[in-house]
């Protein structure tokens, strides 16, 4: 069983850190009701202090001017990490449940470099996880203003959210030192749903953006090697440096932890159950291959004189064992091949079958899947059933870009705020949104609801990702609501609008009147759901005469 290292006291060429310098805040000043910044005579001069001692020492570590001092880099970057786990052949399921259960000790590094190992090596866990990333990364950023629930937000968390969208848009971070922008913050973050921790460190700028002035945003982010943190003796991550472990300093890093499971997240990751199917298939993929081998190729049987001396035997059973890389022999004569295909193996074999309920429990753990998605998608599972296991890889994709946005909004964004404004009040919040357009019971809903309610064109054009027209040529023909359809005997009668009208006596008792159908459809209207919103409306036609 692996040992749980103690806390090194001289810091690693892996994970070597420099010890933080203290962090000022630069004052952005109180706000204003408007929602403008307006600072004191006391916050101006205090800013002014903070912006000159911060330059002046930001100056003195090479940090850009306007940016704290205690903001400046602290791990140094690394070419690659150090590769402590051996080669894939010598992963026996003892080797990986020790690496297992050493890091239920606090040996993280180790766990995480089986857990690389098995991405590295396992198509189906890599497609995997390609999958759900990328289903998240395809979806859009959305940064809300901070409002109290059941109120609109006020104009300072519109300033601030304003102040955060402009900082997240103006990083500018250097591609060839493997720094990340926006969108690779976010799939570098979201590394840490599979492997249970991630660590991110931020290097911060001063940029100007238009009207809100010079401001502090993050420049980029760069991925930290688990090899930079660790966990103490009170079960808490901290940074490695030289002295030890020391609380990850403020404004510099970004953490994300997600436990598949409750209990501590050392076991909690979401690829632990699958560590003994990925070394399974390892040793199924071997076999496979020695049975791809023996039975991919046809048996050869040679007969031979039974007077036959024992070099010309020996011959024989040389030239039949190199016929497996060769498409000619040479025989004594007297000598008769035969060539017998009866014994080829199956499509099932067991080493097959091994393999591929590892790939079918990596599918189902990772996407919630079974066989949609996967090759056995076309061997008869039904439409319905695709459709309900793609409605929940929906929602894995959706819990997946939650946990991200949190980290946004609980870690990156209350910083961007402490360093303009001094608090952390009104943080902004993260979404994630799909972009895609409307489809056919959207645009039904849209339909019955514009007859009862004016709709907005601007949220219309949106949800169908229709442009605006540029001129009235280019614009088709809006219908005339205020003209009378000249198919209507009587254009000022609507019994659906007006029930009063309709003639109680011509009414069948068993039919829905026309002031039940109103309140129906009213209540109809406020369903928030299109799928329910299409499943009753449905319902509501097919019971109509």
């Amino acid at each position: 069983m692996a040992k749980t290292p103690p806390p090194s006291k001289k810091a690693t060429s892996s994970g070597g850190a420099r010890k933080p310098a203290p962090c000022k805040t630069l004052q952005r000043g109180p706000q204003a009701p408007n929602g403008g910044v307006k600072a004191k005579t006391a916050g101006k001069k205090a800013a002014a202090k903070n912006k000159a001692n911060s330059g002046a020492s930001a100056a003195a570590v090479g940090m850009p001017a306007g940016v704290p001092a205690g903001l400046a880099r602290i791990l140094r970057p690394q070419a690659a990490g150090r590769w402590t786990m051996p080669m894939v052949s010598s992963c026996t399921p003892q080797y990986v449940e020790m690496v297992l259960r050493g890091a239920l000790t606090g040996n993280h590094v180790q766990q995480w470099e089986l857990f690389d190992l098995m991405l590295d090596t396992w198509p189906e866990l890599g497609a995997c996880q390609q999958e759900l990333t990328e289903g998240v990364m395809r979806q859009k950023l959305v940064i809300t203003a901070f409002a109290e629930e059941g109120e609109a937000a006020t104009d300072s968390a519109v300033e601030r959210q304003k102040l955060v969208s402009a900082a997240m848009r103006r990083m500018a971070p250097d591609v060839c030192a493997d720094e990340n922008d926006a969108d690779d913050t976010l799939k570098d973050i979201f590394s840490g749903w599979f492997h249970g921790v991630v660590c991110l460190e931020n290097d911060w700028h001063s940029v100007k953006a238009g009207k809100l002035g010079q401001i502090i945003a993050p420049r980029a982010t760069m991925w930290a090697h688990p090899n930079a943190f660790a966990w103490s003796q009170e079960g808490r991550l901290c940074l490695r440096d030289g002295s030890g472990l020391i609380p990850f300093p403020q404004h510099k890093f970004l953490v994300g932890i997600h436990k598949a499971k409750s209990g501590s997240a050392l076991g909690g990751s979401l690829l632990r159950p699958l560590a003994w199917w990925w070394c399974a298939a390892n040793f199924a993929s071997d076999w496979l291959l020695n049975l791809a081998q023996l039975f991919g190729l046809p048996f050869r049987w040679a007969n031979h004189d039974i007077n036959a001396s024992q070099d010309t035997i020996d011959s024989i059973c040389n030239m039949l064992q190199n016929m497996g890389s060769a498409g000619w022999a040479a025989f004594p004569a007297g000598t008769t091949l035969e060539l017998k295909h009866e014994s080829v193996s199956g499509d099932h074999s067991p080493q097959g079958e091994l393999l591929d309920r590892a790939d079918r429990y990596a599918r189902m753990i990772i996407l919630g899947q079974t066989q949609a998605g996967g090759q056995s998608a076309s061997k008869g599972s039904s439409k319905a059933f695709g459709v309900v296991e793609d409605k929940v890889k929906q929602a894995r994709i959706d819990a997946a870009g939650k946990y991200a946005c949190k980290i946004l909004t609980g870690q990156l964004f209350p910083s961007i705020i402490e360093l303009n404004y001094g608090d952390r009040d009104e943080v902004p919040v993260a979404s994630l949104i799909a972009e895609s357009e409307a489809g056919l019971q959207e645009a039904q809903r849209d339909a019955v609801l514009s007859k009862l309610l004016p709709l907005s064109l601007k949220q219309i054009r949106q949800k169908y990702n229709l442009s605006e027209p540029e001129d009235d040529e280019d614009a088709t023909p809006f219908p005339d609501r205020s003209a009378p359809d000249p198919t209507d005997p009587d254009p000022n009668a609507d019994p659906l609008l007006n029930p009063e009208d309709t003639d109680p006596e011509e009414q069948d008792p068993d039919e829905p009147t026309d002031k039940d159908l109103a309140d129906q459809l009213a209540a109809l209207c406020g369903e928030k759901s299109d799928a329910l919103f299409a499943k009753q409306l449905k319902t509501l036609a097919a019971s109509l005469p």
